[in-house]
């Protein structure tokens, strides 16, 4: 009997996962891809991937605010949450993290109950302007120290991703 629940319970899971994304255009970016989302995801348009490039993040709702960047002191970071990021592609009920993938392979990953919780961002600007490599863009992720102190003891400093070039959705 409990395994006609979890066969109920997942059917159930995979039909509102489809309703989420059903009838959403996957659009396909027409400039450089900055950002590549794979893994447990509804939404695809390139086999199992979904691609933004940066006017495709900028058409998401935007967020910023100032935090003390452990390297670079105050700043006013701003992009797209990571939650509405994940919101747009669809993840699954039984997804636990995402893995932020950087340009130079170096992975780091964060729990979706934190995604979902804390206003992570994907930053694309730095103090109202475009995030410079040196600052880690074009895509860095940013933790909002300032207003959620405790994240501090979860995302040490050492955990914030510079250059992110994917995001990997995993169980």
């Amino acid at each position: 009997m409990k395994s006609f629940y979890k066969v109920l319970l997942c059917v159930l899971v995979i039909g509102l996962l489809a309703v989420s994304v059903l009838g959403k255009e996957a659009p396909k970016p027409t400039g450089d891809v900055v950002l590549t989302v794979s893994g447990a995801i509804a939404l695809t348009k390139d086999g199992d991937t979904f691609k933004f490039d940066m006017d495709m993040l900028k058409a998401l709702p935007y967020l910023a605010y100032e935090v003390d960047d452990p390297w670079l002191g105050t700043q006013t970071y701003g992009g797209v949450e990571l939650k509405t990021l994940l919101d747009y592609v669809g993840i699954p009920a039984g997804a636990s993290k995402v893995v932020m993938v950087c340009s130079d392979k170096k992975e780091f990953p964060v729990a979706i109950k934190d995604a979902l919780y804390y206003p992570i961002i994907l930053a694309y600007t730095s103090d109202g302007d475009e995030l410079p490599a040196s600052q880690g863009g074009p895509i860095k992720l940013v933790y909002p120290y300032n207003s959620y102190p405790e994240i501090q003891d979860i995302y040490v400093p050492d955990q914030w991703a510079w250059y992110v070039v994917e995001i990997r959705v995993e169980y």
